[in-house]
């Protein structure tokens, strides 16, 4: 899509788009979302994450003030405190979830109420489906154990946020997330790291909760830059007038995207915030 170049909001993916692959916000990062935030650029993460899990360095940060979280199933005011949007898998939903995975070789994590459950035996063999110390210490610092997920879910008589899948074997969770995409097609599905499968109501995604905001603060799609690198972040980097994925991004993600940059290790979003500044100097 054609810009003028005058950007009034970027958002951005966490994990492999705006941190390094150990879920470091580096200097040269941090400097330009404060350079961003100084000519008046409204900054806002748009995560797999509750508002709570992200980085304490990005959290902690004044200019933070709207957060896309749990895939779009909520747009949270981190000013205010409060959820100005929410969409959430409902009782039958989940159930038809449980029920189909419970013959997948994969571990599952749920939330529900903005914090992260996961069953006690799948807690126990977490380490094995982590896929590398990074992962397997955000997981740890996610997941409360619970006696069995599924049954904690449903007798809540309340919606869930989020189900994630975590694979060890990645050829099967290649297997499962094409077929998962066709049983469950009027849901939300979706990967955010190489091993996971992430399941959300048909109604939460990036995408949709990017043009709510930006309708919110009567923005124009030409002013807003998105940057991600996973097939969670396809709608959103379609929705914004200047889509960008990361050089190590998903296939299908590059496709969705109007340009691509450097990867997250090369710090791929400093570079582009950068370019960008000079521009609208």
């Amino acid at each position: 899509m054609e810009t003028n170049n005058c950007i009034k909001l970027i958002a951005f993916d966490l994990d492999g788009t705006l941190l390094k692959d150990n879920k470091e916000l580096t200097p040269r990062t941090l400097k330009a979302l404060l350079r961003a935030s100084e000519v008046g650029i409204q900054l806002v993460p748009a995560t797999g994450r509750l508002y709570d899990l992200l980085p304490e360095k990005l959290r902690c940060l004044p200019f933070i003030h709207y957060v896309i979280g749990v895939n779009g199933a909520e747009l949270y005011d981190a000013w205010e405190k409060r959820v100005l949007h929410q969409a959430e898998l409902t009782q039958e939903e989940t159930e038809r979830v449980f029920r189909y995975v419970k013959k997948v070789p994969a571990i599952v994590g749920g939330y529900q109420e903005r914090k992260g459950f996961m069953g006690r035996e799948d807690v126990e063999q977490m380490e094995a489906f982590a896929h590398g110390p990074e992962l397997l210490r955000l997981m740890r610092s996610i997941y409360t154990p619970v006696e069995d997920l599924e049954t904690h879910f449903l007798q809540s008589q309340k919606t869930v946020q989020k189900l994630i899948l975590f694979f060890s074997d990645l050829e099967e969770r290649r297997r499962v997330y094409g077929d998962m995409k066709e049983r469950f097609a009027d849901l939300a599905v979706s990967s955010a790291v190489a091993n996971n499968i992430e399941i959300n109501a048909s109604t939460a995604n990036k995408g949709a909760a990017l043009k709510s905001l930006r309708e919110l603060l009567g923005l124009r799609q030409e002013e807003v830059m998105a940057f991600g690198d996973g097939s969670n972040d396809i709608t959103m980097l379609l929705e914004a007038g200047r889509g960008i994925a990361m050089g190590n991004a998903c296939r299908e993600a590059k496709e969705a995207a109007d340009e691509v940059t450097l990867s997250n290790e090369e710090e791929g979003v400093a570079v582009e915030i950068e370019k960008l500044l000079e521009l609208q100097a």
